[in-house]
């Protein structure tokens, strides 16, 4: 050790440079080497794990039904979906008993594993992963799935990256050693050149004189005498200097803060507009055409409120990296709003373009981001216009791309439009109906219709469903499907369906003072589920009248379930310990999964009148109303038919099981006072019979 010192000592300071620079990057960058091996390890056994446990939990959904009618055959088929995974090796649905039910494994020779009891529900070990899950419909424990992924694929991937990195590494090292002994001469000559030409300025105070440096040469006295030099230098110099720093810091600022967004780093919404106008005139000189794109990313109001402005800002910074990798070099991409970003593409020679590059942006966007342990997926809706085929200016140009963007989002999101002569004169209607939908309440142009719910067992009308309807002074009888949109996007649903419920409760309370019993269901928009005084209101309105909560049924679809919040699933159960009934609407259509079946307190499904039209001669349409009703009572859910328009379709919606039915057969929607006819001709027939 006291020679190595020795020689250390004996060593010029270029050689001890580099070769302290040498060990210590290559040992920074072996032990980078190893985290970065231990974290790819941690995050691709992560992913396995999360991928295995969420096919276990699906596939373990899927079995309810087949394990419920011991249908062996479907069960088979459902686990054969799991071929489609790759690192899923094998699977097995064992019963209650504990005997195997059915299994499925990715090669035929290899015997599955009989399945531990008291395993726990997920088991890794350098073999693989293996996920428990139960099999249960309700509180009935039906049996229980096992499946077991490879962890091959993950050794497969370390692989790589190790036989990646390494090569890389000691590229790097002999890069570095290379370049440090051709540019180690250098270090040290014109050290002691300058110290020596510092000698001279110093003395003579010629700042003219250069320094000739030498092939080889050793660090010299170079604080000493530079020192002198910069004295003498900075009296004079300092706050000129310092001037003029200052000022161009200053501009380089106010530069920065004039055009580009702090949070992305883009330009914002002033550069764009200045580049958008001075694109569009040399487009109208050299007759080009320019492409602008809008897009507004889905649902990060919700991301931001649920997770934080941080995380928030920082899948801003990702979601703006991901975009601009679609873009050509001198494409202009701007953070123009909250979540609003531009996109102007210039000297497009096909109109295709756009869509491809919206396409692009929307499967860079499709994959999750990752941001402090959150897995976040954001969609984009993207509105696309074109100069000059859409318009000439530049005001025209962002309206009618903003318009497609706003058609985007509210055809399901998620997706891009181009702008179409149509949207214009829907946005002049959608405004004309805007303007009207603000009146209509006040000069109570709104009726209600009520279809008739009947038992099916007893042939009695026991329910009705409330249908608002708007008859316009001028417009005439507007369509729900024109309206209800506008009242969504305007907020106007909020009062609407108050007026809704209070009209439906005084209507019910009526029929039930003249002895008839019945329910009154009444549709609950999106909007209104996210209003934090809706328990409020829905008891206020009861009490005000005086109706009963058992009397009064909400109607929910599934997309609002989906989307709920753990605000939403509290207004919900403090409707339910009220009183008040929750059904599904439209059942069959959406995400028709028991999962939120469990976890919302739903008390009635109605199944969708496109399920019903095809009965009993669709096996189809037969078999799913056939799950859907044995799904309801297994659940203890009341099921009700919609659309019933033949006596044979309720003749088998009778014999399947089906509660309430309604549908035209018994009755189109009508005003109140008929309603209240056929209520009491019902009673009278009844008389008569007693």
């Amino acid at each position: 050790m006291e020679r190595l010192i020795e020689w250390i000592n004996r060593q010029a300071l270029s050689t001890k440079l580099k070769w302290t620079y040498l060990v210590t990057s290559g040992g920074v960058m072996f032990l980078s080497t190893l985290f970065l091996i231990g974290i790819q390890l941690y995050f691709f056994t992560a992913a396995l794990i999360r991928q295995t446990q969420s096919q276990a939990t699906m596939v373990a959904e899927n079995l309810t039904a087949a394990m419920a009618f011991t249908d062996a055959e479907a069960a088979g088929d459902i686990l054969s979906a799991l071929r489609l995974a790759p690192d899923v090796q094998s699977a097995v649905a064992y019963d209650a008993q504990g005997k195997r039910f059915v299994n499925f494994t990715r090669d035929p020779d290899t015997r599955t594993a009989a399945r531990d009891p008291h395993a726990p529900d997920t088991v890794l070990d350098y073999r693989g992963i293996q996920v428990t899950r139960p099999i249960q419909v309700g509180n009935r424990r039906l049996g229980t799935l096992v499946v077991q992924s490879s962890v091959t694929s993950v050794y497969q991937q370390l692989a790589l990256y190790l036989a990646l990195a390494l090569p890389v590494m000691l590229a790097l090292l002999s890069l570095s050693y290379f370049a440090l002994s051709r540019l180690q001469r250098y270090f040290t000559a014109p050290i002691l050149a300058l110290s020596a030409v510092s000698q001279q300025i110093s003395r003579q105070g010629d700042y003219s004189l250069r320094a000739e440096v030498p092939p080889a040469a050793d660090i010299g006295l170079l604080a000493h005498t530079f020192n002198g030099m910069l004295d003498r230098i900075q009296k004079r110099e300092r706050e000129l200097e310092a001037e003029i720093n200052e000022r161009k810091r200053i501009e380089i600022k106010l530069d920065r803060l004039a055009h580009y967004d702090p949070v992305t780093q883009l330009t914002n919404r002033h550069f764009f507009n200045e580049r958008l106008e001075a694109v569009i005139a040399r487009s109208r000189k050299f007759e080009e055409r320019t492409i602008l794109m809008f897009i507004d990313l889905d649902n990060f109001k919700t991301v931001n409120d649920t997770l934080g402005h941080d995380i928030g800002d920082e899948l801003l910074r990702l979601v703006s990296r991901r975009l601009s990798e679609t873009l050509r070099f001198g494409d202009v991409l701007s953070r123009i709003g909250g979540d609003e970003f531009g996109i102007i593409i210039e000297n497009v020679g096909q109109t295709g373009v756009a869509s491809k590059i919206a396409e692009k942006c929307l499967a860079k966007l499709a994959d999750p981001i990752h941001i402090h342990g959150h897995d976040i997926h954001i969609g984009a809706s993207i509105g696309i216009s074109i100069y000059p085929d859409d318009a000439t200016d530049m005001h025209a140009l962002l309206k009618y791309a903003d318009t497609a963007m706003y058609y985007a989002k509210n055809g399901g999101k998620n997706a891009w439009r181009m702008f179409t002569p149509s949207m214009r004169d829907d946005a002049h209607k959608r405004f004309k109906l805007d303007t009207n939908l603000r009146r209509a309440l006040e000069r109570d142009e709104f009726v209600l219709h009520y279809q008739p719910q009947v038992d099916l067992r007893s042939g009695d009308i026991v329910g009705v469903e409330a249908l608002i309807r708007w008859v316009h002074p001028q417009l005439g009888m507007v369509s729900p499907s024109d309206f209800i949109p506008v009242a969504e996007d305007t907020g106007m649903i909020v009062p609407i369906g108050e007026w809704v419920l209070r009209e439906a409760c005084r209507d019910l309370k009526h029929w039930r003072d003249q002895g008839h019993l019945l329910r009154v269901a009444v549709n609950l928009s999106g909007r209104q589920l996210k209003e934090s005084a809706l328990v409020v209101t829905v008891l206020a309105t009861l009490r005000e009248v005086g109706v009963d909560p058992e009397w009064l049924e909400l109607e929910l679809t599934e997309s609002m379930l989906m989307d709920a919040s753990t605000d939403i699933l509290d207004r919900l159960h403090a409707l339910t310990d009220a009183g008040i009934q929750l059904a599904i609407d439209d059942f069959g259509t959406g995400y028709s999964s028991m999962s939120y079946l469990k976890t919302f307190p739903v008390r009635a499904l109605k199944v969708d009148k496109s399920f019903v039209r095809g009965l009993p001669q669709n096996p189809e349409d037969a078999a799913i109303t056939r799950a859907i009703i044995a799904m309801a009572r297994s659940l203890r859910m009341e099921i009700v038919a919609e659309g019933i328009e033949t006596q044979e379709q309720s003749d088998f919606l009778r014999a399947n099981g089906c509660d309430k039915s309604q549908g035209y057969l018994y009755g189109r929607p009508c005003p109140a006072a008929q309603i209240g006819e056929m209520l009491g001709e019902a009673r009278t027939r009844a008389c008569a019979v007693d």
